[in-house]
């Protein structure tokens, strides 16, 4: 037997053990993985995006809420300190649409909402069966001139409906 002399191993050389050493992982990354790369990339961003959607979806939503319940309350507020809708008296059976801007401001009455209308408001009177001499006030808000009619006892979507009991005005 002879005596070899031992080489040492070439690491990233062309022979390892008397073998041809291929160096795969040298080359870079192949056309498949870039592809599956991206892929998942593009599917994370799009259900990322969707998320980003429904966030900016609700709060819009969350604001809206929001403002028709402070609209809502402050129609209530008004109606105690003995002001009236429109300057009307407040008997059994009245009903009051106005139409707000976003920023709550009065822009118009009944009938068809004008420009800029972003809340509507319904007011409702009735008179009380269980308690006599006292009126049941609701005061609907709704984002959107769009709504229920003020007759009906329907809710829209996104609608604030507000109840208290009032005082009726003593008569003649």
């Amino acid at each position: 037997m002879r005596n070899r002399r031992r080489r040492p191993r070439r690491v990233g050389g062309s022979r390892v053990g008397g073998r041809v050493a291929r160096a795969g992982s040298d080359r870079g990354i192949g056309l498949v993985e870039v592809l599956v790369a991206a892929g998942l990339f593009a599917v994370l961003a799009a259900g990322v995006a969707h998320l980003f959607a429904m966030s900016a979806r609700s709060l819009v939503q969350a604001r809206h809420r929001t403002s028709s319940l402070v609209l809502a309350v402050g129609g209530i507020e008004q109606l105690r300190a003995g002001g009236a809708p429109g300057g009307a008296p407040l008997a059994a059976g009245a009903v009051q649409t106005e139409f707000l801007s976003a920023g709550g401001l009065l822009l118009g009455r009944g009938g068809s909402p004008p420009p800029g209308t972003v809340y509507r408001r319904v007011t409702s009177v009735r008179a009380s069966a269980a308690r006599p001499g006292t009126l049941v006030v609701e005061v609907r808000v709704a984002a959107g001139s769009a709504g229920a009619a003020p007759d009906s006892r329907a809710r829209a979507p996104h609608e604030v409906v507000v109840v208290t009991l009032l005082r009726a005005p003593a008569g003649p």
